[in-house]
């Protein structure tokens, strides 16, 4: 009886072209479109940022420099003047800014730097091309030497105008500005100290050797990643899916002919539980052998894919039969369509499916794990880096108690007889 009840729910999936090609065809989909969308992204590749950035100088560099110098010189003995100009040789805050740092081999093709006037700063600030602008205030570089040599009280500082609207480009900015200030105090520092700053600097140079890296996982490449996601998400309709299916059958009194016929109830629950784990181990199947056939995400331990497929999929047997239970002992297909459209969609955010979420926020990934499909996902891409069950093992284990406390709760909500109407 509990084989002839799962072929009834799977013949009626069958004869459900458009139910079967959103179960099937719409995972397809979506892992291609977004794969290759995202492809740069996740692949670590660079991601075309455009960052550009404006420098507007009140005053010339070179003439402050040679001007704090004359200064010097007309109040210092020639000893001490000998000691600051060997001191701030190269001190050319501005210049090391502009050539060193926004000029390096490393930001060479990723930051568009101009230079412009103080009479374009306006044009500057309204134009909203520009992610950020620099304006060096006048006397700028003679204020910091100032600061530097004559241990004045107060830094000058750059004023920079950010762009808000380009949240990307201007994290780039600040970063780069940051690590300026940090490089430029220590290298301020050790004049001062009569360190020689290339001891401060870790030159690769210096030392002979080679770098290994210690347990080397797989890349996980974009299609690889949503081929997991969508997977992991789709899955969960097919559960829905059965529950609609099962309901429908109440409705129809197919379940009300099964009491009646002296068939005990817990032959159809069973029918049902079995229909949710056969049904969503095999849509597991077929979209990873889609992935593989047509992206080339192959699993590097297949025996371990299996296992997580197989647990998975009782998770999604559980969340069947419990929607089928709630359903029948409220007579109201509300609790499924509710899964469906909102939970679904909820569970997939917080699991990772449309993005890397946990990347950003441990509190993310722990709340993401404690979803089904997140603790799914995250087995199924530790497999994919090359881990085994030993590794996922917290994951498995999580997705067997909810599958037994989901079997649990449609027991004690699954009705009596008297209480199918």
């Amino acid at each position: 009886m509990i084989w002839q009840i799962m072929k009834k729910q799977g013949l009626m999936l069958i004869r459900n072209p458009v139910q079967l090609f959103l179960l099937i065809g719409l995972p397809m989909i979506l892992i291609t479109i977004l794969g290759m969308a995202l492809a740069n992204y996740m692949n670590g590749e660079s991601s075309p940022i455009d960052v550009k950035l404006a420098i507007v100088e009140h005053g010339n560099e070179e003439e402050q420099l040679d001007r704090f110098m004359n200064d010097m010189k007309t109040e210092l003995p020639p000893e001490a003047i000998e000691g600051i100009e060997s001191g701030t040789a190269g001190l050319t805050p501005i210049s090391t800014l502009k050539e060193d740092i926004l000029g390096s081999d490393e930001l060479d093709g990723r930051i568009n730097v101009q230079e412009a006037s103080p009479e374009e700063l306006d044009n500057l600030l309204d134009d909203e091309t520009y992610t950020a602008v620099i304006e060096v205030p006048e006397n700028f570089t003679y204020n910091m030497l100032e600061y530097m040599v004559l241990d004045k009280q107060v830094q000058p500082e750059l004023k920079v105008s950010q762009n808000e609207m380009q949240e990307i480009g201007v994290s780039v900015v600040n970063g780069i500005l940051e690590q300026y200030q940090e490089q430029f105090t220590l290298g301020t520092f050790a004049g001062k100290s009569g360190i020689d700053p290339g001891v401060l600097d870790l030159n690769g140079d210096a030392s002979e050797g080679v770098i290994t890296t210690v347990n080397q996982k797989n890349p996980i490449t974009a299609k690889g990643y949503y081929a997991v996601g969508m997977v992991v998400m789709n899955v969960l309709f097919l559960a829905s899916t059965i529950g609609s299916i099962a309901f429908y059958e109440k409705k129809i009194h197919v379940f009300d002919r099964i009491i009646l016929g002296n068939v005990s109830r817990w032959n159809y629950f069973i029918g049902v539980l079995l229909s949710g784990m056969i049904f969503g181990f095999f849509h597991l199947l077929i979209v990873y052998a889609f992935a593989w056939l047509v992206f080339g995400v192959a699993w590097p331990d297949l025996m371990a894919f299996l296992t997580v497929t197989f647990i998975y999929a009782m998770a999604v047997g559980g969340i069947a039969v419990l929607l089928t239970a709630i359903s029948y002992r409220i007579n109201s297909e509300l609790i499924t369509n509710f899964f469906s459209g909102i939970l679904v969609s909820l569970m997939a955010f917080l699991g990772g499916s449309f993005f890397p979420i946990g990347d950003s926020s441990a509190l993310f990934r722990t709340i993401g794990n404690l979803t089904p499909n997140g603790a799914g996902m995250s087995a199924y891409i530790a497999i994919l880096r090359g881990d085994g069950i030993p590794d996922v093992w917290n994951h498995l284990l999580f997705l067997i108690i909810f599958a037994l406390l989901a079997i649990i709760l449609a027991v004690l909500s699954f009705p009596k007889r008297g209480l199918t109407s």
